[in-house]
This record gives structure tokens, sequence and C-alpha cells, in this order.
């Protein structure tokens, strides 16, 4: 059986005000991972007692490198403190000067945290396949790639707005790859316009029946949250399982 998980920015909506209320309906509607970005006022233990009591367990967490720059002890605690052993970088700009600075901070984050049982992994927006601007022309997924040994937790729509194939993607690269976020949305002309699932022009079937196939997990994050972030939540989870 497939075990879905969201990024609970999906559902932030009702989550800032209710966080109790989200992470118990996310539960009954049959998710068993959750990805945090944000902890609603609650510290490490508390947070990790309310997905405790919900009956879900968390898969990674979206922080930034600044985190660990600027209290790494701290950060990682927090991690224990909720049993997460995924740091996923969500987003970086990338100027030309970017990609050796990402590079080496992957480089140096990783094996620290690797001591402390965390893996790190780099989200991806359409930049990292649409920029071209590091040596040679390369993109920056391609020079992470190179240049380091870090995780690549891949975002089908984001892949599919910077121009590339995400089932391509996907497929060559699995080998680096434990997360894929299931996104919808516009392409061409409305790329960033986002939709619930099945409802764009994103491949998310194609995308589904791979990772299904690689045994990778989906993350499902939807940023329509139409009418409400719940509601596109659970009719994300019944596409996935049409």
């Amino acid at each position: 059986m497939v075990e879905y998980g969201i990024q609970l920015y999906s559902v932030c909506d009702i989550a800032e005000e209710k966080p109790e209320y989200a992470v118990k309906r996310v539960a009954e509607m049959g998710y068993g991972l959750v990805e945090t970005s944000s902890f609603y006022g609650l510290d490490g233990k508390g947070y990790g007692a309310l997905m405790h009591d919900a009956g879900l367990k968390i898969s990674g967490s979206h922080k930034g490198f600044d985190e660990l720059e600027n209290d790494f002890s701290g950060t990682v605690q927090l991690l224990h403190d909720i049993d997460c052993t995924n740091y996923i970088i969500p987003w970086s700009g990338w100027e030309a000067e970017d990609y050796g600075k990402q590079a080496a901070l992957c480089n140096k984050y990783q094996p620290m945290l690797k001591k402390e049982g965390i893996d790190l992994h780099f989200h991806n927006h359409q930049w990292e396949f649409s920029v071209t601007k590091g040596p040679g022309g390369c993109t920056p997924f391609d020079y992470l790639k190179r240049e380091t040994d870090v995780m690549f937790e891949i975002d089908m729509y984001w892949a599919a707005v910077g121009g590339v194939d995400p089932v391509r993607v996907i497929s060559k690269n699995a080998g680096r790859i434990r997360f894929v976020h299931m996104k919808d949305g516009l392409l061409g002309e409305k790329a960033g316009e986002a939709r619930d699932l099945g409802e764009g022009e994103a491949p998310v079937l194609a995308v589904r029946d791979l990772v299904i196939k690689l045994g990778l997990t989906m993350v499902v994050e939807n940023e329509a949250r139409k009418p409400d972030g719940l509601t596109a939540a659970e009719n994300s989870l019944r596409f996935l399982n049409s």
C-alpha cells in the first residue's frame, strides 16, 4: 500500500489558526506522513507530540542553510525532538556566484548532519532547471549533482515549469531522490498558476506511477487550496488513489 505525505504548507490557511484540527483532519483523510515548514508557535517537543498524537510521522523539514549557520546544534536538537531525519533546503537564488556557495554549504553540512542521523536534501523550483549561469552554461541541478552528494527532493510541477520532463528527471536520477512533491498547475504563458492535482497541465499520473514503481515517497503540495486547503488536500489524495 502506498503511503502518502503532505507538505503542511498545503493547509496553512487552516493550520496557522487551528494546527491541532488541521493535523487531525489530514490524518483522518489517510495521509501518513507530513513535511513541515512551520511549527505554529510550538517548540520541538510540542510539535512532535502533536504529530504523534495524530498518528503521523514527519518525513522531512523544510529549513534553510541560515538555521544551520546560525545555530547548528539547536537546529539538530529540534529535528531530534520531532523525530525528523531529513533536512530539506527549500530554495535558492541562482546568480553565478550562488553555484559555488550552495555547493560549498551542501558539502559542509551534509557530513555534519549525517553524523547526527540526518540526511540533507535540496528542493527544486523551476530555476534549478532553467537557469544556465554555471560553468559552461550548466544548470544549478546539474552543478549540484556533479559537485555534491546532496539528495534531491523533486518538485514535479516546478521541474515542468523549468522546461524539463519530471518523469525523465526522476527516472534518470532515482538514486539521488527519496521524495517527490506532487503538485499541479498551468504551464506555458500561465506557468506558476497553481491548480489542484489533476486540474493542471503537469503529468501528475505519469509521475505517480513512476514514483510507485521506484518505491519513492510522494508528498502532496497544493498551493491552490480551492475552496480551502483541507478540501484540496482531500481531493488530491482521492485523485492520486484513482
